[in-house]
């Protein structure tokens, strides 16, 4: 009733909200006050509070007990209430508490607290280091006659309960052998699924153990059907024991490098499996079956200093595989930061146990400290994020293995669509990439948010977080559809051009289909970066409305390149051009490999690739059209008659025609013979065309050439070739006189006749001679006689 009479206060409401906080603080600080002690002893009673005095309380009571008798009294505090509604609100007195309430304030308090609690702690600290003794002194005084009574009895339990899980791996291990074996040489899919089949064959031989201990305790151990409450503690501890003991085992997979699901040397996985049986069994049966059956059997004060004795062993045996790991994670770490050697990675390479040693000197306070919920509490989110970075590491490795196995196609697939498995393999891997770097990064965000530094929660549910999540889903679904569609109109195209396929392909054909393929993948590509944009929160409209604008300003500026598309656009609709096409544009011969809109692609015949755009092609000259003419001027001499030269043109293309490598690309049963077309200076010119196929006129040219050299020079048809008549003149009666020729290695006086001697004219003094002047009759100074 006292509440009721204070609302009828004006600051009543004041005094209310400060109780509920008060109440609020007391909620929270309680269970850090009560857990300044260790678990077991008793603290001191605490004084009750005082009741206040009863008659006391009765008097507010009586008194509006007697105002609501009175009708007129009645009257008059109705009057009063209904005033007090009317009137406007008064404003509050600021005060003190009102003005530190700042960010300065509030970095204040916040840092009081924290001293205050850090200094509670340590005296709570130091209190149950001192009163540690008084803890362990109940392992002295226990009667343990009874645990050596209930040790012998589960004995037989824990025989026959680990005999049938050992048994039944014996029996089981060829077969597990070989299944290993055979999926260590297949690929990431087969290991895995390996994997899978191996951890859950472990489970079902666990679940069959426990299953044969637990007959065993009701059948033969108990009576009337009741199983004893420390072999249903033993069993459960097993079966806890030997499933993490079976995860572990798929995870690290000792002595079989092939399946493990984590990136480890074989040393340290087998290593970390013996270390982690060892942590757990001890941690388990400790908690799960030595304290339950100390706590009933002996006191409860024993066994919590069996459970705190347990924490302490599992402490140091992480304490020592902490410093045994401290090099080779070390190395590792320095090995993936060999890019970087100043950087963070580098340091955390570095100095990365002393955190987690930290980290267990934190829980060995908390054991001995706070109470088991507290710590069970800590212990459950250590082991939330252990599990998440396995997880992490797990799907990590698996997501590395499977980039660098690359993506493998049917033998079929890939010869009908040979380029498909190239796609996938230039865009999965960086599809995967950036998987694992989402994975790292929801790893990270679940280990923060499991120590309190960050609310994965509360950020998904503000609206920022909301926004950012869908647009980057949002994203990735947009692209991924993107690229299945380009990827399915990409391989489309290949399967339609692929002779595999069983398809008969034209040129014209051919082309259409790579400009389809060219314009959808162009549309593809903006309509995803427009759908991108509208995403994130850019607005594409006001984009939409100045393209035309910026289009205008973009096409003054390229105007060749407007002339290109257009220039391409029509020589497309007037099939001028194909992909394979043997054609001379722009001054430029060659093979065409490459068309789009734009610009044609040539490859001339030294190899060179010539790209030629459409707005500097006035003439096409394709030599693909229809059909072809090989053209065949031959030279003979003036003395040949035509018509033999006519019929052995004529056999020749006859034998030709006997060619089963050249038949099947001439058209026409005969030549075209177009006669005696030119006289040259040495030589009569006959024509003769062969009609061919198109594209193979050069090659039915070379081979009717080589046939019609044969058939002349069995025919000694003379094929002229440059030469020169050396004229010696003739005399008066028409002859020409003897040219005298002296054989090589004739010496000159090898005739018998002595060449005449000339004599030698003496050279005149330079004063006797005129200067600048030669002396002889032939303007040269060279001393010869003169004729």
């Amino acid at each position: 009733m006292r509440m009721f009479d204070s609302r009828l206060t004006k600051s009543g409401t004041s005094r209310m909200g400060l109780a509920i906080l008060t109440v609020l603080i007391t909620l929270l600080v309680s269970p850090f006050a009560s857990a300044q002690t260790i678990p077991g002893l008793t603290a001191p009673a605490e004084t009750e509070s005082t009741s206040e005095d009863p008659a006391a309380e009765q008097q507010p009571l009586e008194a509006l007990l007697e105002v609501l008798r009175d009708d007129t009294a009645r009257q008059e505090l109705i009057e009063e209430l209904e005033a007090q509604l009317q009137a406007p609100a008064e404003q509050p007195v600021p005060t003190i508490e009102d003005d530190v309430n700042t960010f300065g304030g509030r970095i204040a308090d916040f840092t009081k607290s924290m001293t205050e609690s850090a200094a509670e702690s340590v005296d709570g600290f130091v209190d149950q280091i001192q009163q540690a003794p008084a803890l362990f002194t109940a392992l002295g005084d226990a009667d343990y006659r009874v645990i050596g009574e209930l040790t012998i009895d589960l004995a037989l339990l824990v025989l026959v309960t680990y005999g049938v899980f050992f048994l039944a791996r014996y029996l089981t291990e060829n077969f597990r052998n070989v299944l290993k074996l055979r999926s260590a040489r297949s690929g990431v899919l087969a290991a895995l699924l390996a994997t899978v089949f191996l951890l859950v064959s472990n489970l079902i031989m666990v679940v069959v153990a426990w299953a044969a201990g637990q007959i065993m305790a009701v059948t033969f151990l108990s009576t009337a059907g009741r199983i004893a409450f420390h072999h249903s503690l033993f069993l459960n501890a097993f079966l806890l024991v030997e499933v993490i003991h079976a995860f572990v085992r798929a995870i690290l997979s000792p002595g079989r490098p092939q399946l493990r699901l984590v990136a480890l040397p074989n040393e340290q996985a087998i290593a970390l499996t013996r270390w982690a049986r060892i942590t757990v069994s001890i941690l388990a049966f400790v908690q799960l079956l030595i304290v339950p059956v100390f706590d009933r059997y002996v006191s409860i004060s024993a066994g919590e200093a069996i459970s705190v004795v347990g924490y302490l062993i599992v402490l140091a045996l992480l304490v020592n595989l902490t410093l045994r790991l401290r090099q080779p994670v070390g190395q590792w770490l320095l090995h993936l930061t060999s890019d970087d050697p100043g950087g963070v990675l580098h340091f955390i390479a570095r100095f990365w146990h002393l955190p987690v040693l930290v980290y267990l000197i934190i829980l060995f306070a908390v054991v001995v400290i706070w109470p088991e919920a507290v710590l069970l509490g800590m212990l459950a989110a250590t082991g939330k994020i252990i599990i998440a970075i396995i997880i992490g590491a797990i799907v990590g490795t698996i997501i590395s293995r499977i980039i660098m196995a690359g993506i493998r196609l049917p033998e079929g697939v890939s010869s009908k669509v040979p380029l498909l498995e190239q796609r996938l393999n230039s865009f999965v891997p960086r599809a995967l990439t950036v998987l694992r770097i989402l994975v790292v990064i929801i790893v990270a965000g679940y280990v923060l948010d499991a120590i309190g530094v960050f609310s994965v929660a509360g950020w998904l549910e503000s609206e920022l977080g909301g926004r950012i999540t869908a647009a980057i889903i949002t994203v990735a679904v947009i692209l991924f559809v993107a690229f299945a569609i380009w990827l399915t109109v990409s391989s489309w195209v290949d399967y339609r051009l692929q002779p595999a396929a069983g398809h008969s392909v034209t040129s014209r054909e051919r082309t259409l289909l790579i400009l389809l393929r060219n314009a959808i993948t162009v549309a593809i590509i903006v309509f995803t970066l427009m759908f991108c944009l509208a995403e994130i929160g850019i607005n594409i409209a006001p984009l939409l409305a100045s393209a035309g604008v910026i289009g205008l300003a973009i096409g003054f500026g390229a105007q060749k390149l407007v002339q290109d598309i257009i220039t391409g656009i029509f020589m497309q609709l007037e099939g001028a051009i194909d992909v394979g096409d043997v054609v001379e544009i722009g001054g430029i011969s060659g093979s065409v490999e490459r068309l789009t809109i734009r610009s044609a692609g040539l490859r001339d015949l030294n190899g060179v690739y010539h790209l030629v755009p459409f707005s500097s092609v006035d003439t096409v000259s394709n030599y693909m059209r229809g059909f072809a003419y090989a053209l065949c001027d031959m030279g003979v001499a003036y003395r040949e008659n035509v018509d033999d030269v006519k019929q052995a043109m004529f056999d020749a293309y006859d034998l030709l025609m006997e060619d089963p490598d050249v038949a099947p690309n001439l058209v026409d049963r005969q030549p075209e013979w177009m006669g005696l077309d030119r006289f040259d200076d040495s030589a009569v010119i006959l024509r003769l065309r062969i009609k061919t196929l198109p594209g193979q006129q050069w090659g039915v040219g070379r081979a009717y050439n080589a046939v019609l050299k044969r058939i002349f020079d069995e025919r000694d048809i003379e094929i002229p070739f440059p030469h020169q008549t050396v004229y010696f003149g003739v005399d008066k009666a028409g002859k020409a006189p003897p040219m005298h020729v002296i054989e090589d290695g004739e010496a000159p006086g090898a005739s018998g006749k002595t060449p005449p001697k000339r004599k030698r004219q003496r050279r005149a003094t330079p004063s006797a001679q005129t200067p600048g002047l030669p002396d002889n009759d032939r303007d040269d100074d060279d001393g010869d006689a003169p004729r």
